[in-house]
């Protein structure tokens, strides 16, 4: 039953118990009936609102409890940038960069990367090899490393730490 529906129902209880006294020319017994069928019907009306009453409690301790979930939970955080070099004439290879992250998270993050830049000389190969190694929870470690004959200008990463 609605809010609105309840009301409507109070509205017709109260217009039969109006009704009821107003006409006084009825009988005993005829008030006693309709007094008896208000009363029916008032007890419904309180037994379907204690119900709801109930059901309501039981929703907002639901929505309590979520709310209290929610603010309580570590959020994600995420952090990103580069890493690499890019020079003319051609750097000192390995490169090796100590990544420091903004602000420490609270656990060690998940790091993720990428090459998104490559130059190298048109007429030697191309081996180059990229890790990211002693993640903790105020950075991590990149190094980039071309091997052979590969001659290389530039290299760099694109990565993204996330954790909590």
């Amino acid at each position: 039953m609605t809010m609105g529906l309840i009301a409507e129902v109070l509205l017709l209880v109260t217009a039969v118990a109006i009704s009821g006294t107003v006409q006084s020319q009825n009988s005993n017994d005829e008030r006693q009936n309709r007094s008896a069928s208000v009363f029916h019907l008032m007890e419904q009306l309180y037994n379907t609102m204690k119900t709801q009453i109930k059901d309501m409690k039981f929703d907002i301790a639901a929505q309590k409890k979520q709310i209290e979930t929610l603010q309580n939970r570590k959020t994600m955080k995420c952090e990103s940038g580069t890493a690499g070099q890019h020079k003319a004439p051609p750097p000192g290879w390995p490169y090796i960069e100590n990544v420091k992250f903004k602000s420490p998270f609270e656990e060690t993050p998940t790091v993720t990367y990428g090459l998104f830049l490559l130059d190298s000389l048109h007429n030697t190969n191309v081996r180059i090899s990229t890790t990211v190694t002693a993640v903790t929870k105020t950075g991590f470690r990149v190094q980039i490393s071309p091997w052979d004959d590969t001659r290389l200008y530039g290299a760099r990463i694109s990565w993204m730490a996330c954790g909590k």
